[in-house]
């Protein structure tokens, strides 16, 4: 057996074992394993660590001391549900965190200056923040913060609208000498070179994912500006240069379906001319949420893939979505972390989650907490769903499974074992080609 990558020690602290059985022992259900041209690894889901196996190793994981040491093998009689919830549990009550939020994302307006063919918010009133709320708002961080260096992560509609707005908040912090730190979802077409230097200076950004919909025809389809003269595809790709000028890590969002993931290695080709040697330009694909319940999902997820390893091939700088490392995640998202983080919309209502639509509120920042019963609700961690429970990929998705979810889907767990499989088949391609350059 070989370690290719190392457990999270704190896990590994509560599931290894110095003494292991010696009968009465099966492959752990978060034990994955996967092979390729002579290269056998299994990941660790909960732990986090991948090892080497040779084909001996494993035929008869339970053989191996090792793998029974540190929970890839499990007695028979294991609930590894069980010990998930119990070591997160633990983790938790062993790091404290301090009082206060960490991260308001901030909502400046509902309106935009698009009208996407896949927005989910569709239909929603637009409001926009108004001064008195603005400085409410202002009082509220101050009151609520934590003593650590805060997020503020601007959302919208699309959040530059309220350009002014933001730059009034960001202001006022900084004259009460709180320290924070921005980032931002935007469609960038209202980014000029000095606004892209106000966002810098004034509202301390440091990371902006931008949308886009693939090449200039399907952008175009998709985006459908108001003003289509002054907003459009050459606008974005003009922004993203002032972003990235000014040393800002600008993440470009490929959304795609069905109809248009055909047409993107010709855009990705596109991208590596306009921005393979830019180190502050990033991409990844994205399925649209729409495609999410469709039955032909996970074959699409299966094409991404590919379309990964041709961006590979192309040296664009990419950003995995596959969880390579180590982390153990305590809080699967914003919605699970209401004693860290708030979404406040434009009249200062708070909301758990920025996809939940009207009627989820269950307060704002003028009263406070106004409706305590669905506080609570929301912030008591749920028991995992019976089938989340005997799936492999629970400690990766996510710890407590939330009916309701906005994001959640059908094929979960299909799409967790493919992005897995995607993770492993990479790892193993790199090892085999070390292992023929060594054989030269």
């Amino acid at each position: 057996m070989k370690q290719i990558t190392a457990p999270n020690e704190k896990v590994i602290a509560f599931i290894k074992t110095n003494s292991p059985e010696t009968e009465g022992l099966r492959p752990a259900l978060w034990a994955v394993p996967y092979s390729r041209d002579g290269v056998n690894l299994m990941k660790n889901t909960f732990s986090g660590e991948i090892v080497q196996l040779s084909d001996e190793e494993l035929a008869a994981p339970e053989r191996v001391e090792e793998l029974v040491k540190r929970r890839f093998v499990v007695p028979a009689d294991y609930d590894e549900a069980e010990k998930y919830l119990e070591t997160v549990k633990l983790i938790r009550l062993m790091q404290p965190e301090k009082p206060g939020l960490r991260t308001y994302t901030i909502l400046p307006t509902t309106a935009c200056n698009a009208r996407c063919t896949y927005c989910y918010e569709e239909g929603y009133r637009v409001s926009t923040m108004t001064q008195e709320t603005a400085e409410r708002l202002v009082d509220f961080i101050c009151e609520t913060r934590c003593d650590d260096k805060i997020t503020l992560a601007w959302f919208g509609g699309e959040p530059t609208v309220c350009a002014k707005t933001i730059s009034f908040i960001c202001r006022e912090l900084e004259k009460r000498g709180v320290p924070f730190r921005s980032r931002m979802i935007t469609n960038a077409s209202l980014i000029t070179r000095e606004l892209a230097h106000e966002i810098k200076e004034v509202w301390r950004l440091k990371k902006v994912q931008v949308s886009l919909d693939g090449d200039r025809r399907d952008y175009t389809q998709r985006k459908r500006y108001i003003d289509p003269v002054r907003h459009n595809y050459d606008t974005v790709m003009r922004a993203v240069h002032y972003l990235a000028d000014e040393d800002i890590r600008v993440n470009l969002r490929v959304n795609f379906d069905r109809d248009s993931i055909g047409r993107l290695r010709l855009f990705l080709d596109e991208m590596e001319n306009e921005f393979g040697e830019n180190k502050n330009v990033t991409l990844y694909l994205a399925a649209l949420y729409q495609e999410k319940p469709k039955p032909y999902f996970i074959e699409l997820e299966r094409q991404m893939h590919e379309l990964k390893r041709y961006i590979d091939e192309l040296g664009i700088n990419s950003i995995e979505r596959e969880n390579l490392g180590t982390s153990l995640r305590l809080n699967s998202c914003m919605a699970d972390s209401l004693d860290k983080s708030i979404v406040i919309q434009p009249d200062g209502s708070f909301f758990d989650c920025e996809h939940l639509p009207a009627g989820h509120s269950w307060g704002n920042i003028f009263d406070g907490v106004t409706d305590q019963e669905l506080f609570d609700r929301l912030s008591a961690p749920a028991e995992p769903d019976a089938k989340c429970r005997v799936c492999p990929f629970l400690p990766m998705c996510t710890p407590f499974y939330k009916h309701g979810c906005p994001g959640w889907f059908e094929s979960c767990r299909e799409f967790q074992h493919l992005s897995t499989e995607y993770q492993l088949d990479k790892l193993a391609r790199k090892l085999s080609a070390g292992q023929e350059a060594s054989h030269d």
